[in-house]
């Protein structure tokens, strides 16, 4: 038996009355549970067992069965999220990224904290765009795929080569094969992040196809750089 905190990122039916939970926890990483008659038993997980919820789980871990989840306790609620459109996509794309960078079974530790510190941020009404462009960032670096983002020339607009995740002149790389614009004004300055969204959105477009570049999988689900 062990209980550590998590974050729900997927839900599947499992016949008619059990579900199959992807987790992510900061003890235990990311893992697949199964919650036996979830959908029909009110009392024991009373509607938990949901996204946006920081949760603290009690679960059997079983080698060649499924995990079985045995109770499960709410911590804190994020869900001030579901009352925007544009946080609610944010946090969305909070839980898939996860879902898509983690290895199953690695401890979640720093980036379980950086995921519940940004859905904190994002139920507090903070800027959506911001809070997931900076999440994104560190979220890379401590999965291991952070971007060289040093870059010495004045310009506000750097050229960024997502085939080997640097920083070049945008005047010399035009032209040039997976060169992309990238806005280095709202980098250096976090400050003015909040009041420049369409230079946020191309940057988190641009992270997009580095984060496919790096890991040779598209992100099928995350649709938040064409969303935005």
């Amino acid at each position: 038996m062990e209980i550590c905190e998590a974050l729900v990122l997927r839900k599947s039916n499992y016949g008619e009355a059990d579900l199959i939970i992807t987790l992510f926890s900061r003890e235990l990483g990311k893992f697949r549970a199964l919650a036996k008659n979830a959908k029909k038993s009110q009392k024991r997980f009373r509607g938990r067992l949901d996204f946006f919820n920081r949760l603290a789980i009690e679960v059997t871990l079983n080698k060649g069965r499924f995990n079985l989840i045995t109770d499960v306790t709410l911590k804190e609620s994020y869900r001030e999220i579901t009352e925007s459109v544009d946080s609610f996509v944010a946090a969305n794309r909070v839980l898939e990224l996860l879902d898509f960078l983690v290895p199953e079974q690695e401890p979640g530790g720093e980036l379980f904290d950086l995921a519940t510190d940004s859905l904190g941020l994002l139920s507090r009404k903070q800027k959506p765009y911001s809070v997931f462009l900076v999440f994104f960032l560190r979220a890379l670096t401590l999965c291991g795929y952070r971007p060289d983002l040093r870059f010495t020339k004045g310009e506000n607009i750097a050229g960024f080569d997502v085939e080997n995740g640097k920083l070049g002149s945008l005047e010399k790389t035009h032209g040039k094969r997976n060169i992309y614009p990238f806005h280095m004004d709202i980098m250096r300055r976090p400050e003015i992040m909040d009041a420049n969204p369409q230079k946020v959105k191309n940057n988190i477009r641009v992270l997009m196809r580095y984060t496919e570049y790096c890991t040779g999988k598209h992100l099928e689900k995350t649709g938040f750089a064409d969303e935005t």
